[in-house]
């Protein structure tokens, strides 16, 4: 018995400790982006029911531009947020290599701020 109970304490530490978590890496988001043109999103964990007119926004962006969704890079850590001058969250920006093409920053009050934006810079490829 006590060697089963070893043996399922033990063999998820020894799975789990291969695995990589972003939250845990070293690399700055300059490191990150691509040489085209990416979604950045600088969230704040502590207030995250401020960035839900974002999440919407994100949502509809999802639908016309699902390759930009799925590079999307986010950040929770406040540690890089100087990089993009981002001292306001939620923080969503549009970087065309490594230059911010659009910023918006704090409250937004409806989504259709944020798609407005968002879509004018992605569409013009």
């Amino acid at each position: 018995m006590k060697k089963l109970l070893l043996l399922i304490t033990f063999i998820p530490v020894i799975v789990l400790s291969s695995c990589d978590n972003i939250f845990f890496s070293k690399s700055s988001p300059t490191e990150d982006i691509a040489e085209e043109k990416q979604l950045l999103f600088f969230s704040d964990d502590d207030n995250i029911d401020q960035e839900a007119v974002y999440y919407e926004a994100l949502l509809d962006i999802k639908k016309d531009y699902p390759e930009k969704i799925e590079k999307m890079q986010i950040y929770s850590e406040k540690k890089d947020h100087k990089i993009y001058n981002v001292d306001t969250y939620p923080t969503l920006l549009v970087v065309d290599k490594k230059e911010v093409v659009v910023h918006i920053e704090g409250a937004v009050f409806s989504k259709e701020e944020i798609l407005e934006s968002i879509s004018n810079a992605l569409s013009k490829e």
